[in-house]
């Protein structure tokens, strides 16, 4: 019991801690998040985006899933026709160029399992708020499933994923707009 109680305050301690650690400017604008858990710090980065208007941050599902997660305003994650995420995943040694194509990959791959004969194609990239370009994909399944556009982008240390998820066609073009305010929200601190 005494091990527990002081697994956490000490993880509470590291966590407080690293929340007051001056951020390096010459970095991404990335939102870090840690939490104690049982097994010691879990560490979560996620892009810093500033949730479209008539979207509201679910935290809850957000830390569940390592993910920045939108939904409409009055609707829950579960039964809202549409929802919008930003990823970050940090790569330590740095190889963002090779990992943004795995990334890439995988995450085709993976759609293609759970919907098979869904078709997945490159689109217009879409751009953040610094003017950067974002490969961009659509997913469209070809009768059950979600309807998603995938905008894919890499910093030093972190591939990004921002992602609009709608549960029909109709419901992705209504939102489309909020999922390209979304992506412009986020911005780069890196230096030239």
């Amino acid at each position: 019991m005494i091990s527990i109680l002081l697994r956490r305050v000490i993880g509470t301690g590291l966590a407080l801690a690293l929340c007051a650690m001056p951020i390096n400017r010459t970095h991404a604008e990335i939102e870090r998040n840690s939490y104690p858990t049982n097994d010691g710090l879990e560490f979560l980065w996620w892009p810093k985006v500033v949730p479209p208007e008539g979207w509201i941050h679910n935290r809850e599902i957000s830390f569940e899933n390592h993910i920045n997660m939108f939904v409409p305003k009055g609707e829950t994650f579960a039964r809202a026709p549409a929802v919008m995420y930003a990823r970050a995943i940090h790569y330590e040694a740095g190889n963002t160029v090779q990992e943004l194509e795995t990334a890439i990959r995988d995450d085709h791959n993976g759609f293609l399992q759970r919907f098979p004969d869904s078709k997945v194609e490159e689109v217009a990239a879409v751009k953040t708020g610094d003017g950067t370009s974002l490969r961009t994909f659509s997913f469209t399944p070809a009768a059950k499933g979600h309807w998603e556009l995938v905008a894919y982008g890499r910093e030093p240390e972190f591939v990004l994923m921002f992602c609009i998820s709608a549960n029909s066609k109709d419901a992705l073009e209504e939102h489309r707009a909020a999922f390209l305010a979304m992506v412009r929200s986020y911005t780069s601190r890196d230096e030239p």
